[in-house]
């Protein structure tokens, strides 16, 4: 069924719904990174409140328009006050002259393949003088797999293409009304005939709905840093937890745009790595491309010949300057942040969670093996004693395997691990489980200096539905997928997705009784055990405690709770009612779940 999903946080992804994915053999996507202000709305400080337009309209006469269609079919732009109607129709825009008409591109009412359909200005602008110009409108869009642009001319002819809305995610949707803004002075600056049009292009989306286009005046100097990397995602990848003992020089990379509508140049990136705050390295280094044209853009990469030897939270701030100085300096500076660990590798930011992708069941109810999977680069020898997860809340499976391959043959696992998953393995809400998965029972498994490996998580079975959590935004695309994700639904690895699934290596001996902010000092003891079973940590902070003992197949068989509990916890638990045999015992605080098996002996 079209546009069936669920969501935990903001969205979930549906396998196989993204536009960017390829065979493994296509794991870099780009030579390089394109700066997202080229291609993505960019706000520009002459569009504040107060600013009086160059030109203006709010569809209230639709002969100022020209529709035009050239894929020729039924799909078109209409303008008038009437509402999206589709299979799976969306509120009417909110914008400020709603009630005078606005355009509206709604393929849901027709849903035809290949739409690629525009709304022009009949008659063009005359921009002499105005040698910075900035395209402002109230948008309202959902998205499914179309794309956006604004588009300019200078001849009616020939137009530049921007594209907008690119940040938008299968199944979310801009605000209503969302206000966008693009530079378009690398073309239309200073030009006696500018014709504007917005253009859709794709099949069976949601809506787009547009109104109160406005040109207005902008700066002359206006350097905007738009992105900023603390790895090389090119030639590399980029983590956001770090074992010290993986640690490497902090390779930074920067991507600014010339907003303003005169060339820059000179243009200069100011770095500083701060460790808790405290700076630890900083300097200057020069744009690769040191002279920008308005609208341009530039992404440099930069060693800094900084090697974190610490444990802690490292943010990487960026600044960019040109020798013509700046008339906004709001938009100049952008920061990153990783986290240096004893034994935790990770690519996701588990503060900003805003997927579960999943697999088991297409949208057809057939079922299918699944996998996600990511890169980790080891440079140093060490032990993988376990995987670190954290699962969706959907997830209907009742146990998952975890794989690792040498990323040169995904064709052989070097270890297979099934875990069977616990009461309270699952996420609920916004609370966040990380399950420490043992690998060969907490013996590990030996990874070498140079090789890089891909840890994979999949269902055991079809038709067992597995969900993951995972963070956005993850550029270096360090995740694959196995599944029916290629053309015809072909089964294969895939790559280019840019999100970082929860599926982190973990270095730590004591895999199994896992520690993290919230819990410390974790022992379970003795194990075998016969009467008694004792069990300590700490809890740093308040916490709503649970301690579980779950049989083999899957029965609790012991829990005890303790409400908002800070400092020492130690608890005597009598086994006399348990048999002889293997047990799960967990310590399930507000932020993790924490699992160690335990061998009772009568």
């Amino acid at each position: 069924m079209k546009k069936l999903y669920v969501s935990l946080f903001s969205v979930a992804v549906a396998f196989g719904v993204n536009a960017q994915n390829a065979p493994l053999a296509a794991r870099k996507m780009r030579a390089d990174v394109q700066p997202s202000g080229l291609i993505q709305p960019v706000v520009n400080p002459s569009s504040a409140g107060g600013v009086s337009p160059i030109w203006s309209n709010d569809f209230s006469n639709a002969a100022d328009w020209t529709i035009a269609n050239t894929a020729g079919n039924n799909s078109n732009w209409v303008i008038g006050t009437a509402a999206p109607n589709g299979d799976f129709p969306i509120a009417a825009i909110l914008s400020t002259s709603a009630a005078n008409g606005f355009a509206l591109f709604d393929s849901d009412a027709f849903c035809t393949a290949g739409d690629d359909a525009t709304v022009s200005l009949a008659n063009p602008i005359d921009l002499s003088g105005y040698n910075a110009v900035v395209v402002t409108f109230e948008q309202f869009y959902r998205a499914f797999q179309g794309t956006t642009y604004l588009e300019v001319s200078t001849n009616g002819t020939d137009w530049t293409s921007y594209e907008v809305n690119a940040s938008v995610a299968v199944n979310a949707s801009t605000a209503n009304p969302d206000v966008a803004q693009v530079n378009v002075s690398g073309v239309a600056g200073g030009q006696s005939q500018v014709w504007i049009r917005f253009r859709y292009v794709g099949a069976c989306d949601y809506a787009w709905m547009v109104d109160d286009v406005a040109i207005i005046q902008g700066a002359d100097n206006d350097m905007e840093l738009v992105d900023v990397w603390h790895g090389d995602i090119i030639n590399a990848f980029e983590y956001t937890s770090i074992p010290v003992s993986q640690a490497q020089e902090v390779v930074i990379g920067a991507a600014s745009v010339n907003q303003g509508g005169a060339s820059q140049t000179v243009v200069t990136y100011t770095y500083d790595i701060a460790l808790e705050g405290t700076s630890v390295s900083s300097g200057t280094f020069t744009a690769t491309n040191s002279t920008l044209a308005s609208a341009a853009g530039d992404t440099t990469w930069y060693a800094t010949g900084f090697t974190p030897t610490s444990q802690g939270n490292y943010t990487v701030t960026i600044s960019v300057g040109s020798a013509e100085g700046d008339d906004n300096a709001t938009n100049n500076e952008g920061s990153s942040a990783f986290n240096v660990t004893e034994f935790i590798y990770g690519h996701d930011d588990i503060d900003n969670i805003e997927f579960q992708i999943y697999g088991g069941v297409d949208d057809n109810d057939s079922p299918n093996e699944f996998k996600t999977a990511l890169f980790y680069e080891v440079l140093e020898d060490v032990t993988l004693y376990g995987v670190q997860v954290a699962f969706g809340a959907n997830t209907t499976t009742t146990s998952a395997y975890v794989e690792v391959f040498d990323a040169a043959d995904l064709t052989t696992a070097l270890v297979t691990e099934v875990y069977d998953l616990q009461p309270g393995d699952v996420s609920s809400g916004a609370n966040i489980n990380l399950v420490n998965i043992p690998i060969d029972g907490g013996a590990g498994l030996q990874l070498t200096a140079g090789v890089t490996y891909v840890i994979s998580i999949g269902n055991t079975g079809p038709g067992e539905n597995l969900w993951i959590l995972a963070s956005d935004g993850d550029d270096d695309r360090a995740v694959l997928q196995y599944g029916p994700f290629g053309a015809g639904g072909a089964i294969d690895w895939y790559t280019g997705y840019t999100y970082s699934s929860i599926l982190r290596a973990n270095f730590n001996p004591a895999v199994g009784i896992s520690e993290n902010e919230d819990l410390t000092g974790i022992q379970m003891f003795p194990n075998p055990a016969n009467d008694v079973l004792t069990v300590k940590f700490n809890a740093n902070e308040s916490n709503d405690i649970r301690i579980n003992i779950v049989s083999m197949d899957g029965k609790v068989v012991y829990y005890q709770n303790a409400e908002a509990f800070a400092g020492q916890f130690t608890s005597r638990i009598g086994l006399n009612g348990l048999s002889t045999g293997i047990y799960s015992v967990q310590v399930m605080s507000n932020n993790a779940t924490f699992t160690q098996k335990v061998a009772v002996v009568k």
